[in-house]
């Protein structure tokens, strides 16, 4: 398989357009005519990664979050982000990214995580990012359900006083910083969400959710994407033989 089969192939499940404006998704390092001797599938470029890809014989590295998030002016050693790029093209590594795109598809993030969950998803922040629906089962369940999911080892949930979560709830989730989106807590008192799932809160995001009778369970950043590496093996895994999952946060 070349490089540039492989971009169309993942493609097909997150096309690059659905990324954000200031997003930088696609090949970021590489040669799209080169020939894959194998794959690599992480959420982040990072040492630990390609040592593991060199050690494994892989030429490829298929990452979520871009090493390049803006145009740089210097590739020089010594730079976090430069000695990684330098490493991947001393070794012949390809490095593609798939990130607001991965996102925002129906087979992407958000959506197979409530897949997991067996929850129908419809779409639930404005720009489409984010899914919300109702679960079938009770607090403990939903807990359960996630720490499975993400591997989380030390998830945060903020209970809201007048809400009783019985049987079934209506639940919400958003992967990354959605923490961080001002819109999430006037969204989830519009759709009447009992629980909402996300990273990255801001303090008065926080605050105002509980303030709405929406309960919260807080996760890692990268545990809330660690599906990732999921949702790439399982897209490729009979395409390709050499294929591997890097879960490590380093």
């Amino acid at each position: 398989m070349k490089v540039n089969e492989l971009c169309s192939i993942i493609e097909n499940v997150a096309p690059l357009e659905l990324a954000d404006d200031w997003d930088n998704v696609g090949l970021l390092v590489g040669d799209k005519n080169c020939t894959i001797t194998g794959i690599v599938t992480c959420v982040d470029l990072t040492f630990g990664a390609i040592d593991y890809a060199i050690e494994h014989n892989c030429n490829m590295i298929i990452t979520h979050h871009p090493v390049i998030f803006i145009p740089i002016k210097r590739v020089v050693y010594n730079d976090y982000s430069s000695d990684l790029i330098i490493k991947c093209i001393e070794n012949h590594i390809n490095v593609y990214v798939s990130h607001t795109n991965m996102d925002m598809a129906e087979n992407g993030i958000n959506f197979t995580f409530f897949k997991k969950l067996n929850v129908k998803a419809e779409r639930f922040l404005n720009d489409g990012l984010g899914v919300f629906g109702e679960f079938n089962g009770d607090l403990d369940k939903l807990l359960l359900k996630v720490k499975e999911i993400t591997n989380e080892k030390a998830l945060k949930f903020y209970k809201a006083q007048n809400t009783n979560l019985a049987e079934k709830c209506k639940i919400a989730f958003v992967s990354g910083s959605g923490g961080r989106i001002e819109e999430v807590a006037k969204k989830c008192a519009e759709k009447e969400i009992m629980v909402f799932i996300s990273s990255e809160f801001k303090h008065n995001i926080l605050l105002e959710l509980i303030a709405n009778n929406v309960n919260v369970i807080e996760i890692g950043h990268f545990e809330s994407e660690i599906i990732f590496t999921d949702i790439i093996y399982n897209l490729l895994k009979n395409k390709i033989s050499n294929l591997y999952k890097y879960v490590s946060l380093i």
